[in-house]
């Protein structure tokens, strides 16, 4: 006999919680499916995945996503099913209904699918605040997140932390879009405790919790430096500018920005960034793209 995994009534109705934690914000992860307690394996387990179950048991975000045998803390071995292989979750989710699921190998006939790899959150309940410190203006500083009752800074090495991780910020500050990114203190340190450490982000989360990172509450390393950036709360119109003025569909770029057209430099230019130009422009992508106009 067999039961098949249905995934229409698992979307439907998906029960979460945390077991072994010290309080309710933080424990082993465990879902039931069709009336059993099950585990997760915390294969490719991160805090976008974590986020997305904290956000399901009405929390804000996730500080940490571990595992009962290879993270600082621990919740313990569960019992029964291992549910599923692993998420992959983008993290801005509201379920993980709608998170990538890989079920295969699910009941420990293999060592590394064993309850020693059962995943575990750390969750926390309230909104971040966020500001920026020690810039010339408003929208340019030091980036700083209220976080456990003190503001801190965030703490990157300076070859990670780009224009992904500086638009995120930017959002959450109300401002459209980063215009620069910078590391090694450029407005200086910050004192007291960083509040997140090295957040790697893709450039569309919401919020800077939705980003991958190295913990929250941590001393910041003298290989490290607190990370500033530069926003700015303007639409980007461009254009299409060439010769003859016959093809409005192919030309040089132009950027409409502080109140001039400009250029882009054309250093690491390709068809990607072309097809982002031409669907702005109202074209569904990029025929080729060219360097040194």
């Amino acid at each position: 006999a067999v039961k098949c995994f249905d995934p229409h009534t698992f979307k439907r109705n998906i029960p979460v919680r945390l077991v072994g934690g010290s309080h309710s914000a933080e424990g082993r992860v465990e879902v039931n499916v069709d009336g059993e307690w099950g585990t997760i394996n915390y294969q490719h387990w991160d805090v976008r995945d974590a986020t997305v179950i904290c956000r399901m048991l009405g929390f804000q975000f996730a500080l940490q996503a571990g595992g009962a045998y290879y993270r600082p803390f621990r919740f313990g071995r569960g019992s029964g099913p291992i549910w599923f292989g692993y998420l992959n979750c983008i993290g801005s989710e509201e379920s993980i209904a709608d998170c990538n699921i890989y079920t295969t190998n699910l009941y420990g006939y293999s060592d590394y699918y064993s309850h020693s790899y059962d995943a575990g959150v750390i969750c926390y309940a309230k909104k971040l605040q966020a500001r920026l410190v020690g810039g010339s203006q408003s929208n340019e500083g030091r980036v700083e997140i209220f976080y456990n009752n003190a503001w801190g800074s965030v703490c990157g090495f300076s070859s990670e932390w780009d224009i992904r991780e500086a638009n995120v910020f930017c959002k959450m500050l109300g401002y459209t879009f980063a215009i620069r990114a910078w590391g090694s203190g450029q407005f200086g340190e910050g004192s007291g405790t960083t509040s997140v450490y090295r957040p790697q982000c893709t450039g569309t989360e919401a919020n800077i919790a939705e980003c991958n990172n190295n913990g929250w509450g941590v001393s910041c390393s003298s290989s490290y430096r607190d990370v500033g950036v530069g926003c700015a709360n303007q639409t980007v119109s461009v254009r299409l500018v060439n010769a003859d003025g016959n093809q409005s569909h192919e030309g040089r770029v132009e950027v409409y920005y502080n109140n001039t057209w400009g250029t882009i430099c054309d250093n690491g230019w390709d068809i990607r960034d072309a097809t982002v130009v031409c669907r702005m422009l109202g074209y569904p992508f990029a025929i080729f793209s060219r360097t040194s106009a």
